[in-house]
């Protein structure tokens, strides 16, 4: 007669039978499975993986140092629940009601936590790589130096959440909402921001200081008042980006491409434009004074009334510039440079 449930599940079965009262000397999936109640138990240390947990109210609950690898919870309600250090590899959290909980510190590497509901969640510390989070609801929630390589968070809610100094080179943001967000010194080498489509990320208000976000996809993506203060943009996409208001000094965005980008009254004094495409870019009223344009592509680049004092040019392909009330004029646009 073939088993029903795994030998580690076996060897905690009467420890949660007598937590969650239930009768009869059932397994671990027996206990839980149809939404069993653990609301606000101790289960600190118990090893649950590759238990059935689906729709289980674990609200309030302490799982802290859990292994629950491999375990079923979608549904589950964890509300408040601490999972602090837990261990929630391959762990399938679809849909799972977890607004508030703990997990700082948890281990979710290739979890499933598509929709859930992350809201002021505390992820701090917490192991995300190649998790998926399509979906997910993490407004309000705090990674604070998470790790989230190759993270799969499209359409995920981040709006208000804080990822300071959070790790997310190759993650997938692609319409993802981030507006106020905070990732000062985050990491987003490689990260794909938008889609090539007009529906690009929104990162209105986000705070970007310091962030890395080499060769990222930022087509078209919402960026107005975005902080994006030393920020390593180097070969990054952000083809048709709305920078309006956008606080860029010192940023560093040599090579990158910015063509028919918007970035009205803009501030980029220091910033680094080395070999940067600006084909069409609407620089109307921003401050490029020290700007670094060495060797830029200025094609159509829109000047109009902007501040370029002390502006470096060199070597600068100049061609049909706007230059109408612009300020601090370098040599190499008075002269109009290579027509």
């Amino acid at each position: 007669m073939t088993a029903r449930r795994a030998p580690a599940a076996a060897s905690l079965a009467l420890v949660l039978v007598a937590l969650a009262a239930s009768p009869g000397p059932a397994g671990v999936d027996d206990v839980f499975r149809d939404g069993g109640n653990l609301a606000g138990r101790n289960l600190a240390g118990l090893d649950l993986s590759g238990a059935d947990l689906r729709g289980a109210n674990l609200g309030r609950a302490t799982l802290d140092r859990a292994v629950l690898t491999g375990a079923r919870l979608v549904g589950a309600n964890l509300a408040g629940a601490s999972l602090r250090d837990a261990d929630l590899r391959e762990t399938y959290l679809r849909e799972a009601a977890a607004r508030g909980a703990d997990l700082r510190g948890a281990r979710l590497g290739g979890a499933d936590l598509t929709r859930a509901d992350l809201r002021e969640a505390r992820l701090d510390g917490a192991d995300l790589t190649r998790a998926t989070l399509e979906g997910a609801q993490l407004a309000g929630a705090s990674l604070r130096h998470a790790f989230l390589p190759g993270a799969r968070l499209a359409r995920a809610r981040l709006a208000g959440a804080t990822l300071e100094g959070a790790t997310l080179p190759a993650a997938d943001l692609r319409q993802a909402d981030l507006g106020a967000a905070n990732l000062t010194g985050a990491n987003l080498g490689a990260a794909a921001l938008a889609d090539p489509a007009p529906a690009g990320a929104r990162l209105s208000g986000a705070n970007l200081a310091d962030a890395v976000l080499t060769g990222a996809n930022l087509g078209s993506a919402d960026l107005r008042e975005a902080t994006l203060t030393r920020a390593v943009l180097t070969g990054a996409n952000l083809g048709w980006a709305d920078l309006t208001w956008a606080r860029g000094r010192e940023a560093n965005f040599a090579g990158a491409s910015l063509q028919w980008a918007r970035a009205y009254a803009a501030d980029f004094s220091g910033a680094s434009f080395g070999r940067a495409n600006l084909t069409r870019t609407q620089l109307v009223g921003a401050r490029l004074a020290g700007a670094d344009l060495r060797g830029a592509r200025l094609d159509g680049t829109n000047l109009e009334q902007a501040d370029l004092a002390g502006a470096d040019l060199g070597g600068a392909e100049i061609r049909g510039v706007l230059l109408n009330a612009a300020r601090n004029l370098p040599a190499a646009l008075r002269g109009g440079g290579r027509q």
